[in-house]
């Protein structure tokens, strides 16, 4: 009786079994360090042809396409990752190098061109902030690149409101790059912040601290990017870790069963963007590695690339943010594979030869 009763419960465990392993998350196998370095070689050969294609055929320096892969590019660069430093060199130098430069990037509003009459030409042109934060981030600038970003920091003042914000056009929200007023307000303080040092002007000191104040008493979506941008201004301001603690919490518990994040919950799957800028920051707040939810989510990135050395991403180019419909993937891609690229290279850096 005891072994027909037996029998009964491992023939019916064994047909309950296989819906369980189904509905299992995949097995993201471990990655080894030179797994981890080979993904971000792939990665580098990726950003720097890509990015040198949009430039070549678009003459155009968008967000995704230019100032996120030099970012990426100067970081693993910094890590010891054998870059083109040429390319990287010429591209800054391209953009920056004098007032000229800087109004033949299609980012920056040129006086000889007609005035644009409609509402968003009283913004700013994002390409603006993200460029000057990418171009911070590298180890030196030459005297004209400097004074690019003066001029940089010269609009992003004149286009500020009254209340220390930017306006911010939802019906052309481009996320994730533009996700919401919050997120740009952000990455535009954050360039402010790299052109308002002690010697800076009285008044744009002043602004910047508007700027600060406006954006902490904003009231944040719930959208991963914005805790996300929370924690790294939070990290280059250089706030004590306890303050920065809930976020840094509330990060680590949006990570998935495969141990990606994604950018939408509970919509969205795992993906590249959100998962390289969260890892990303997280390292810049002290975690490494050794830390077992960091290291989920290196597997995760490398055991998702593509051969060409990109991430699969999908559309959400859309102006409420659900998935979008564009045909035109290559934005989104390029601006998550820097994402990517920023979190491993960080992450599991190669020593200097």
């Amino acid at each position: 009786m005891t072994r027909t009763a037996s029998l009964t419960w491992l023939l019916l465990g064994s047909c309950l079994s296989q819906p369980a392993l189904a509905a299992a998350p995949p097995l993201i196998p471990r990655a080894t360090t030179q797994q981890v370095h080979r993904s971000v070689d792939r990665a580098i050969e990726y950003l720097q042809a890509e990015s040198a294609d949009w430039l070549k055929s678009r003459k155009c320096a968008a967000c995704h396409h230019v100032p996120m892969p030099i970012w990426a590019l100067g970081e693993a660069d910094r890590q010891g990752f054998a870059i083109d430093k040429k390319y990287l060199a010429d591209t800054v130098e391209s953009l920056l190098g004098s007032k000229d430069k800087l109004l033949s990037s299609r980012i920056f509003p040129n006086p000889a061109d007609p005035p644009d009459t409609r509402p968003q030409g009283r913004g700013l042109n994002m390409g603006l902030p993200f460029l000057a934060v990418a171009a911070r981030s590298l180890p030196s600038l030459k005297e004209g690149q400097k004074q690019s970003l003066k001029l940089i920091a010269k609009e992003i003042l004149e286009k500020q409101q009254p209340d220390g914000s930017w306006e911010f056009f939802a019906g052309l929200r481009r996320p994730p790059i533009n996700e919401n007023q919050t997120t740009d307000a952000a990455w535009i303080i954050m360039a402010l912040e790299g052109e308002t040092g002690p010697d800076a002007p009285k008044s744009q000191r002043a602004a910047l601290t508007k700027a600060i104040a406006w954006l902490d008493a904003s009231k944040r979506s719930d959208l991963h990017q914005d805790k996300v941008m929370k924690l790294l201004m939070g990290v280059r301001s250089g706030k004590p870790r306890k303050t920065m603690q809930k976020t840094i919490d509330e990060l680590f518990a949006l990570q998935r069963a495969d141990g990606g994040w994604s950018q939408t919950v509970p919509e969205s799957k795992s993906d590249a963007f959100a998962t390289g800028q969260t890892l990303y920051v997280l390292s810049l707040a002290g975690f490494t590695a050794k830390r077992p939810e960091i290291k989920r989510g290196i597997d995760f990135l490398v055991s998702t690339q593509k051969p060409d050395g990109s991430w699969p991403m999908i559309s959400r180019s859309t102006p409420d943010g659900s998935p979008g419909s564009s045909k035109l993937l290559s934005p989104i891609v390029c601006a998550a594979s820097s994402w990517a690229t920023l979190g491993l290279a960080r992450l599991v850096p190669k020593k200097k030869e």
